[in-house]
């Protein structure tokens, strides 16, 4: 299981499924994913020619959103109220904050039966979930030292942390696949946690470490079945 097979799965059984990806980059995933309507959002673009044929022969209709998530939410709210979305990836910006506003925002326009997927929320080492405001500048941060890596998770799983503490109206987890494939939808979880916004910024890597099954709610990858199921028993706005 990983991302891409995730959302194709969960878009396979809706009719005309509206899919919005956050963070699209060279469009690794968004050029095999199919749906009725694609949104791609992303501040540069990085997409060949024949990636875009790609992702765009992938769905009846494809936008292209070259800005920022907080503008795209921002510019185009009426957008969004006419057209739903059923299925969401946020894989943008690796930071705590920006990952919290982008499934609020994103929120605002879900179904109640939609699902949200977040890629990079379980990084296997402290080097991977060290905060950084880009992946530039964490590869800087890196220079000089003997043992660099081509890997960034960043502090998403903070985010995860965050929900599970602040949104008793959301189901929230991460499947224990694909670098942490978080999933968030509507609906009353299974558990939750006590955190404040305070406490959840001053966690460290340390106490994932510590205490990594139950700070994520971590799942094994056959528990998309379930949890899509249950996504599907809930009506449709």
């Amino acid at each position: 299981m990983n991302r891409i097979r995730a959302v194709q799965r969960a878009l396979a059984s809706r009719p005309k499924p509206v899919y919005l990806e956050i963070g699209v980059s060279r469009g690794q995933a968004f050029q095999r994913i199919s749906a009725d309507v694609k949104l791609a959002v992303d501040p540069k673009f990085n997409l060949t020619a024949r990636t875009r044929e790609l992702a765009d022969a992938g769905g009846r209709e494809t936008h292209y959103f070259e800005t920022t998530s907080d503008a795209f939410f921002e510019e185009q709210a009426d957008f969004l109220v006419r057209h739903p979305i059923d299925v969401a990836l946020i894989d943008g910006l690796h930071t705590y904050e920006q990952v919290v506003r982008d499934v609020e925002k994103t929120l605002r326009y879900l179904r109640d039966d939609g699902v949200i997927f977040l890629h990079d929320c379980n990084p296997p080492f402290e080097l991977a979930g060290r905060r950084a405001e880009s992946w530039e500048a964490h590869m800087e941060s890196q220079k000089g030292k003997p043992l660099a890596i081509g890997i960034w998770n960043g502090d998403v799983w903070k985010a995860i942390v965050h929900l599970r503490s602040t949104r008793p109206d959301l189901v929230v987890g991460v499947f224990k696949c694909d670098q942490g494939l978080g999933f968030v939808r509507k609906g009353k979880p299974e558990s939750t946690l006590p955190y404040t916004v305070q406490q959840v910024e001053a966690l460290t890597y340390a106490d994932l470490k510590a205490d990594r099954k139950r700070l994520l709610n971590l799942k094994s990858p056959r528990y998309v079945g379930e949890f899509l199921k249950e996504s599907a028993g809930s009506p449709r706005n």
